[in-house]
């Protein structure tokens, strides 16, 4: 009995061990398996191209100017942006006459945001005739157009512009409380030249909305778009590019033609910046160039592709030589 119990243990034993050896080699092959498709996971999103249409509401309202007399206001500067004004919340430049002509005060106490502090004032209103105003004008919309750089249809998520949303009068970037983005139609391009810089001008309907944004960061705007806004039949999915993967030399943008279908245009990638992840571009495509002049207004966001794989968008054109200008990997605006 001791013998067969003996027996009946060891191979009990034999069996634990083997089961437990099954356990981690089993574990181990699969902890080996997700660091493979983790390390050389490959993403793939639709390149576009597309130009848009801009509209979106700030957060708070931008001081632009003055009136002729600034006595009131010598506490807020142009860049401003005002949130509350007697801790009730600013939306709207409609709200800052509201809210005044409620208040009809001779002194109200203004929050607002300056480089990134948040301040609070007291600042004199003006009464003229019963109207309380501040004597400056502000902002609370703004309406732009620019270029579509990506979509991930797994996130149903739209990258573009590249860089952040500045105010055209003032340079500060903008807080967006929440925009939308337009099919554009009547494409118009004003061709750029040596000193003077180029635009796209076009035309959207506000009632046509095709995307959705709220997050206006240092690379650009994403959000989600609306159910078939895009058409990605006939479009490629491209290999988001590693830094790494970045060569001097010849590469391809993606941008809106003259019949306002995206094309493929040669450009070349001058020089790279390892610390800052700035590319440094030319536009050598003959056609791109007896089209825009070079790279204009609206054109940032536009992708850059390099050996098949999507590895940045254009952002900034040298205003001396506008054949000339930057891009930014792709890695900044997809985190």
């Amino acid at each position: 009995m001791q013998n067969r119990l003996g027996v009946i243990f060891i191979k009990r034993k034999q069996l634990i061990i083997f089961i437990l050896a099954f356990v981690v080699v089993f574990l181990g092959m699969n902890y080996f398996k997700l660091s493979d498709n983790f390390l050389g996971n490959k993403k793939y999103v639709y390149v576009l191209g597309n130009v848009v249409g801009i509209r979106a509401n700030t957060e708070g309202v931008l001081v632009l100017g003055y009136e002729d007399n600034i006595q009131y206001i010598d506490k807020l500067k142009e860049g401003d942006n005002i949130l509350y004004i007697n801790d009730e919340k600013v939306n709207s430049s409609q709200d800052v006459y509201d809210i005044l002509n409620k208040l009809k005060k001779n002194i109200v106490n203004i929050k607002f945001e300056r480089s990134g502090k948040i301040l609070t004032k007291s600042v004199k209103t003006k009464n003229e005739d019963g109207i309380y105003k501040l004597g400056f004008w502000v902002r609370d919309k703004i309406t732009g157009i620019g270029t579509m750089t990506c979509y991930d249809s797994e996130k149903n998520q739209f990258y573009a512009i590249g860089h952040p949303i500045y105010d055209v009068d003032t340079q500060q970037v903008l807080k967006i409380k929440e925009g939308n983005i337009y099919n554009i139609s009547n494409l118009e391009i004003i061709k750029g030249q040596d000193n003077k810089i180029g635009q796209i001008k076009g035309n959207f309907d506000i009632k046509n909305i095709i995307g959705n944004f709220k997050n206006n960061s240092n690379y650009g705007i994403e959000g989600n778009l609306n159910q078939n806004s895009i058409n990605t039949d006939n479009k490629k999915r491209f290999q988001v590019a590693s830094f790494k993967d970045i060569k001097l030399g010849k590469a391809t943008i993606l941008f809106a033609s003259k019949d306002n279908e995206v094309k493929s245009y040669n450009i070349l990638i001058k020089n790279i910046d390892k610390k800052s992840k700035i590319l440094e571009v030319e536009i050598v495509d003959k056609e791109l160039i007896n089209y825009t002049g070079g790279i204009i207004q609206g054109m940032s966001g536009a992708p850059i592709i390099q050996n098949d794989k999507l590895i940045g968008s254009i952002t900034y054109v040298l205003k001396k030589n506008p054949k000339k200008g930057f891009g930014i990997f792709i890695g900044e605006m997809i985190k």
